[in-house]
């Protein structure tokens, strides 16, 4: 079975292997949990010989058997005599001398350092359990490092004493991610995020249902049968369950109300979620206290699908009707949703289009898997007729406002188009906006046809123009969006105020992507805030995007706030929306601190993360994430990701976004070659796009191209970020031409254009920016220029917010290598505090290690011998800074004075 989301499990044991001493860990999981492939992983990830016992349930009978295996796996001659004498002694001893001749068997081998690894150990005979748990428990001068493997642990059995890891199942985004790696080709996303929770995160339960299910019901052509039909493993797990609830029955004194417990949770596995109302209350609090059943507020549902599924198709089809029937009249008034339910099963001719209103009540209420349950049996025993698919529409319509996007394609999947126009419209604006979220190509072909002003469906079908409009401006596809709202605009006498409203909105972000957004003065009445809590919340994104865009990031930091605060009636799409754009809002204005902030804001409150890093713009903030916090390869996974779903089709403002951010990462990470071939590639998808500040690569380009050496390249490419620059003046725009130049500029105007390009900036404008502007000055500097310039990079990085190591470059470095700590003088790398160490006279290591990037190049100054005012000069900082500095650094290193610093550290 393939490893999916056992990281940090596989971390924990391994560690094992580097422990100084030797030590035993039990590894417990439920049956189907990757037990096994747990163990694969360590066996791959240790460097100690590593030695595998398999456990064969049948031998479990025989006493010794699983000692015997053993030793037989230790591979040493010397084991064969033991096994004898154990074999032979076996009847004779027992108890605590036997145990003590198994211990001695063992230390007598003197094995090298190894790592044994046993696979359900709890399927061994009783007394190779016993053994073998004495043996963990005391593995002082054996060398073995000891990992097993089990179901569960009894209270009263012997691996209690020893230190328990337990897999839990597989987070919900985890098990979406590993349904993906088993689907065969053309699998509907929606379907692998039903099977995802059917499962309740068991692998070996998802696994066995791929084996079950048809091609059609995978690719959503036929509906799911809910709870699915058990498996193996399903059986498996409900057995164990099941037996525990049963034991306990049997030691009650009550066995009265134990048995009446099974018999309501019995009757919730035939409903997806109940009301409270009219069921056995002591009997639901007993199951909850068990954890067999969740109460939330007044509704309650068994907690794991496994067991539902076990237990729902334990009952023969004539006992599930009865009850069925006794629910539907029993929940009839107190919980119609439920009763809608149980009549589907009941009735000759179900009431569909009752189900499916059912249905889109769950998802308002935030119980998408009961509205799952509903709409799949809908579809079920449904005919397909118009009301029916309506209904099934609405569901779509709310689980889309949820932002549950692979559902609603589910959905959309099953769904014909519809004669009624207006019903199609809506139909049209649900599949546009899905594929539009997912990051998959909007054709939009149905808009080809045109639009009568005259007919019924014109306002509607003008509302759907207008938001196609937005998408494709948010692709960077200019042309087609004016061409889209030129038809809006034929169709004005008939147009709502809303479509009007979102017109308005796309017209100010194409104007921001063309670099001719009108003051904030002359759009919606100055930013007034009456006039902006008017407006509907796609209206008010689009705005906010088109401010960022034309760099007005205070403006836009206010309108996404507007969203966001506008409480729980706004939908979650629009909310996940406003935080994801506010934080890219942030990446773009150089606020790394806000911007990291938003971004873990954005993910607490979004939907599953497997399907965000699907979506370009969501991938861009995560991957922005990753590299900030100094795990670069993680950022550049995440971008490589989502490239291999891309199309250029209609999709090549965010391929090129995407080549973009790949190309700083690497650029920035050292990797240049790699950088320009990525760079490249966003130059050559966006070249397009006139206005600079939009994909902002050129800078990155032109620094690669001096990098490597090919400067008429770079000068090239200079050359047109002033042409663009000309036409579409921005202050990024400034920045980072005046960067360019500097970069490109002959001996005879070097002096001047680097001047001049640090000169150039503000306290107000990006530090990340400046930071970018002194290490690409660091990389083409001279030898004398290269320390403070890298010291007063890593100083405007990390006042730009970095969350990631930065390097102080050494007097020869060529550029800070992110995420590679190196120390202010050339020797070995910085090393951790050591505790306890003497405060009086501590290592230079450990002094350095207590300062910030900033105050290690002031530190470095004062070992040089400069003075203040000559530290003020070359780190380009006040006087007054470079003072409060030092009495930061005195106070954190415990120096008294200036040469006493310098004696901490020489």
């Amino acid at each position: 079975m393939a490893l999916t989301g056992r990281r940090l499990e596989v971390d924990r044991i391994a560690t094992l292997a580097v422990l100084p001493r030797e030590s035993a860990m039990v590894v417990v999981g439920d049956p189907g949990s990757g037990r096994s492939s747990v163990l694969d992983a360590v066996a791959d990830r240790v460097s100690l010989p590593v030695v595998r016992v398999g456990v064969n349930g049948s031998e479990s009978r025989w006493p010794l058997a699983g000692v015997t295996s053993l030793f037989t796996a230790l591979d040493d001659p010397r084991a064969t005599a033991h096994i004898a004498h154990l074999l032979q002694a076996g009847g004779a001893t027992s108890g605590l001398a036997a145990a003590h001749d198994f211990l001695e068997a063992v230390q007598t081998l003197t094995l090298p350092p190894t790592v044994v690894l046993i696979d359900d150990l709890d399927r061994m005979d009783r007394e190779s359990q016993e053994l073998i748990a004495f043996l963990a428990g005391r593995l002082a001068g054996t060398a073995l490092r000891l990992v097993a493997t089990v179901r569960t642990v009894p209270s009263d059995g012997p691996l209690t004493a020893l230190p328990v890891l337990r897999l839990e199942p597989l987070a919900a985004d985890v098990s979406l991610a590993l349904a993906r790696s088993m689907a065969p080709e053309g699998a509907n996303d929606g379907v692998l995020a039903i099977l995802a929770d059917a499962t309740g995160g068991n692998p070996g339960a998802l696994r066995e249902q791929f084996d079950m299910l048809s091609t059609a019901q995978l690719t959503g052509t036929e509906p799911l049968v809910l709870p699915l039909r058990p498996t193996a493993t399903t059986e498996a797990i409900a057995a164990l369950t099941l037996d525990v609830v049963e034991g306990a029955a049997d030691t009650d004194t009550d066995t009265d109300d134990a048995g009446r417990g099974l018999d309501v949770l019995a009757r919730l596995s035939l409903v997806p979620v109940a009301r409270t109302t009219g069921w056995d209350r002591d009997a639901v609090d007993d199951l909850a206290d068990a954890g067999l059943v969740v109460v939330r507020g007044q509704t309650v549902t068994v907690r794991d699908p496994l067991l539902r599924s076990a237990l729902y198709w334990r009952m023969s089809a004539r006992t599930r009707r009865t009850l069925h029937r006794e629910l539907a009249a029993a929940s009839a008034e107190a919980d119609e949703r439920a009763a809608a339910w149980h009549r589907s099963f009941v009735d000759d001719v179900p009431d569909v289009v009752a189900l499916l209103d059912a249905a889109a009540g769950y998802v308002a209420d935030g119980a998408p898997h009961a509205a799952v349950a509903l709409a799949e049996r809908a579809l079920h025993v449904g005919s397909g007729g118009e009301d029916e698919r309506t209904a099934l529409l609405a569901v779509t319509e709310a689980l889309f406002a949820q932002r549950q996007l692979g559902l609603a394609a589910r959905y959309l999947t099953a769904m014909r188009p519809f004669r009624r126009g207006s019903d199609e419209v809506r139909r049209l604006r649900v599949l546009y906006s899905v594929q539009y979220l997912r990051g998959e190509t909007v054709h939009a072909d149905e808009l080809l046809v045109p639009v009568d002003a005259e007919a019924p469906e014109a306002p509607a079908t003008a509302g759907l123009l207008a938001m196609v409009a937005s998408f494709r401006a948010e692709t960077w596809d200019l042309e087609q969006a004016r061409d889209l709202l030129a038809r809006v605009e034929q169709l004005g006498p008939v147009i709502t105020p809303h479509t009007a409203e979102i017109a308005g909105a796309v017209q100010c972000l194409v104007a921001a992507l063309d670099g001719s957004l009108p003051a904030d003065t002359e759009l919606y009445d100055g930013l007034s805030t009456a006039r902006l809590m008017a407006m509907s919340e796609p209206a008010l994104l689009l705005v906010a995007h088109a401010l960022s865009l034309a760099e007005r990031y205070r403006s836009a930091r206010r309108v996404f706030a507007l969203v966001v605060a506008r409480g729980q009636d706004t939908e979650a799409v629009w909310v996940e929306g406003a935080r994801y754009l506010s934080a890219e809002n942030e990446l773009r204005s150089g606020n790394f601190r806000q911007a990291l902030r938003a971004i873990d804001a954005w993910e607490a409150g979004s939907a599953l993360s497997a399907q965000r890093l699907r979506e370009p713009s969501r991938a861009v903030a995560v991957a922005w994430r990753h590299f900030a916090e100094g795990r670069s390869l993680e950022a550049l996974e995440v971008v490589d990701r989502c490239l291999a779903l891309r199309s250029t089709v209609l999709l090549w403002g965010t391929t090129a976004r995407l080549h973009a951010l790949r190309g700083r990462v690497l650029l920035l990470d050292g990797r240049v070659d790699e950088a320009v071939t990525a760079l490249e590639a966003a130059d050559a998808v966006g070249r397009s796009l006139r206005n600079p500040t939009v994909l902002r690569h050129l800078g990155d380009l032109v620094e690669g191209y001096v990098r490597l050496g090919r400067i008429d390249d770079a000068r090239n490419a200079t050359a047109r970020l002033a042409a663009d620059h000309h036409a579409r003046p921005s202050r990024w725009g400034a920045l980072v031409l005046a960067r360019s130049l500097a970069l490109v500029a002959d001996d005879a105007t070097r002096e001047s254009a680097r001047r001049r390009a640090l000169e150039l900036f503000q306290p107000h404008d990006s530090q990340y920016e400046r930071a970018r502007t002194f290490a690409a000055l660091t990389a083409v500097g001279t030898d004398a220029e290269r320390p403070r310039l890298g010291a007063a990079a890593a100083a405007a990085y990390e006042a730009a917010g970095l969350r990631r190591p930065l390097a102080t470059p050494a007097p020869t470095a060529v550029m800070p290598a992110f995420g590679v700590p190196t120390s202010l003088r050339s020797g070995p790398v910085l090393s951790a505090p050591v505790p306890g160490s003497p405060r009086s006279a501590p290592d230079a290591s450990v002094v350095l290690t207590q300062l910030t990037a900033e105050e290690r190049a002031v530190v470095q100054k004062v070992t040089e011998g400069y003075r203040n005012r000559e530290i003020a000069s070359s780190l380009f900082m006040s006087q007054r800074t470079v003072e409060l500095r030092l009495t930061q650094i005195y106070r954190k290193v415990g120096a008294r004075s200036r040469s006493h610093l310098v004696a901490l550290l020489t």
